[in-house]
């Protein structure tokens, strides 16, 4: 059972793979880690309500306790009003920028998102692993084409989510590279794409980056679903650990 994981790990992994083939020539950036820059750090306001928006992450694929990153992240902080806390999670499954974006512009959900004590996103990571399951491609343009369009949704989306709620603190959850075993040639692309969300989201000095990369990098068994690709209870819980740490 668990060779035929690794097979069907590998063969998602394939077009990725490929993807990366074509862009050795177009990336030099070599690096392994994250890169550590300092930002200012907004003290932790009192947090009652919790808004969660995003993908898959998001909304806790893969948590088999269903408590995803925003019950986690509750827990931690260990006070005992839990009654008077209130979350809500918006986040669908596939969903990629432009569609987080649609979903803001909305106006549906205007009332919850102004209420929120701190707003938690996960986006991205679908707008990247479409592209890899794309053909007949120029391979360097088609990613720099898709880097430029989620960086031009993510800025509308920190913008956007400012102008509704002027008060909220706001983190948005890195990438991490889920086949870094069979794939490390995958990392310096990921790091480039979280180097440009940082950048986005260190705009505003109310929003926060919660790196993944370096710490699933070293923990995939550990911390990986049996899908391979999302996180496990572990993995939820050292996101929320990773999110309490910057935030508080």
């Amino acid at each position: 059972m668990k060779k035929k994981k690794r097979f069907l790990m590998a063969l998602s992994a394939l077009a990725i793979l490929l993807l990366i083939t074509g862009f050795a020539v177009f990336m030099l950036d070599n690096r392994t880690e994250e890169t550590d820059q300092e930002e200012e750090i907004v003290p932790p306001q009192e947090i009652n309500t919790i808004l969660i928006l995003g993908d898959s992450i998001g909304s806790g694929v893969g948590d088999e306790e269903g408590a995803g990153i925003g019950e986690r992240y509750l827990e931690l902080l260990d006070r005992d009003d839990e009654d008077e806390e209130t979350l809500t999670n918006l986040s669908v499954s596939g969903y990629d920028s432009s569609q987080l974006v649609e979903l803001i512009e909305s106006e549906e959900h205007d009332a919850t998102i102004s209420e929120a004590d701190l707003i938690i996103i996960s986006i991205g990571g679908n707008d990247l692993n479409r592209l890899a399951f794309q053909r007949n491609l120029d391979l360097p343009v088609a990613f720099e084409d898709t880097l430029n369009t989620y960086v031009d949704n993510l800025d509308v989306i920190v913008r956007e989510l400012r102008t509704i709620n002027p008060e909220a603190q706001a983190a948005l959850i890195g990438l991490y590279n889920p086949y870094n075993s069979i794939v490390p040639e995958l990392n310096s692309y990921l790091l480039e794409w979280n180097d440009e969300t940082r950048s986005v989201v260190e705009s505003d000095p109310g929003f926060s980056y919660i790196p993944t990369h370096d710490l699933f990098e070293d923990h995939l068994d550990d911390y990986l679903y049996i899908d391979y690709f999302h996180p496990n209870d572990e993995g939820y819980q050292a996101i929320a650990e990773q999110l309490y740490t910057i935030l508080n």
